[in-house]
């Protein structure tokens, strides 16, 4: 029985561990080809193209965002940096294509 909505609880940081590299995998197979998968605490938005993850948009900074631009740009490529050292680990080719 699945731990739903504790299976959405994900946090990927260092180390990497076998359980965060299995969620990767499973995510990853779930994902139809062109789909795509949202991250809200960082406005990351990927999408499945073939055998690689793509990061496609992110999200702009609101002036009424609690923290500053720079904040969630860094933010948001730790994040990324995370999520791909993961799904890499997963076998998973991770590209990022948005400016």
């Amino acid at each position: 029985m699945s731990d739903w909505p504790q299976d959405f609880n994900v946090v990927f940081s260092n180390p990497v561990t076998k359980d965060m590299v299995e969620w990767s995998r499973n995510q990853f197979r779930l994902m139809r080809d062109s789909g795509t998968w949202a991250v809200p605490r960082s406005g990351l938005i990927f999408q499945k193209q073939g055998n690689t993850l793509v990061l496609t948009t992110r999200m702009p900074h609101d002036k009424n965002m609690p923290i500053t631009a720079e904040e969630l740009d860094q933010q948001q490529k730790r994040e990324y940096a995370n999520i791909k050292r993961h799904f890499q680990a997963a076998g998973i080719t991770v590209l990022w294509s948005v400016i």
